[in-house]
């Protein structure tokens, strides 16, 4: 647990080598701006650690543990997160462009402003999260949850949504163009204020009781 300065030593000492820290105990290491990417983190444990401003470009996260990490302003393009633990995490505005994050749980994390464009959230859970103006432009969230996240503000445009499930979101002010809502779940959310222009939604899309689609009007709709 050397942190940046060990892993910039060996950096420097082993260049073009993908770091192999496969299954290791890294919990509430202090990597703050440290550069790992490509690195293979199947399965680590990162729990409580400390990865301010660090570069996860490209690792490998599948199965990961980093509950609790600090990640605010991360740079995690391209990345591989799948089935990761990410429960409380903070996430403030961090680069997760293109990232797989499929059947991962970030419940309450904090992901304001952060940016997830084109990336993978099939089955992904965001329950309770605190996710103001987060930009999920082009991403797939087939069949994830959002239950009772704090979304206002939050970008949408082209998102596929099959299945995912808004119930109790708190989702003002948000941007919707052209994406894909069919089949999901707003039951009890709130959406006043936002733009769903040329967005797809039929009658297997569930609105809060009450909500115009056409017309989210100035008033706000709440059960």
């Amino acid at each position: 647990k050397g942190g940046p300065e060990s892993i910039a030593s060996w950096r420097e000492a082993n260049p073009g080598v993908a770091l192999d820290l496969e299954g290791a105990d890294l919990s509430g290491v202090d990597l703050r701006q440290c550069k790992i990417r490509n690195a293979n983190l199947r399965g680590a444990s990162l729990a409580g650690a400390l990865l301010v401003r660090a570069s996860l470009a490209g690792a490998d996260l599948t199965g990961a543990n980093l509950e609790g990490a600090d990640m605010g302003r991360a740079t995690l393009t391209g990345a591989n997160m799948e089935g990761a633990n990410l429960t409380n995490v903070n996430l403030f505005w961090a680069d997760v462009k293109r990232v797989s994050l499929r059947g991962a749980s970030l419940r309450a994390s904090r992901v304001i402003r952060a940016c997830f464009l084109s990336s993978d959230l099939t089955g992904a859970d965001f329950s309770l999260a605190t996710m103001l103006e987060v930009d999920l432009r082009s991403t797939d969230m087939t069949n994830a949850c959002f239950q009772s996240a704090m979304m206002n503000g939050a970008d949408m445009d082209r998102a596929i949504m099959v299945g995912t499930d808004f119930s109790k979101a708190m989702i003002r002010d948000s941007m919707w163009t052209m994406s894909d809502m069919r089949g999901a779940n707003f039951d009890q959310a709130s959406l006043h204020r936002s733009d769903l222009s040329m967005a797809k939604f039929d009658d297997t899309t569930r609105f809060p009781k009450g909500f115009d689609p056409y017309n989210t009007g100035e008033k706000d709709v709440m059960d």
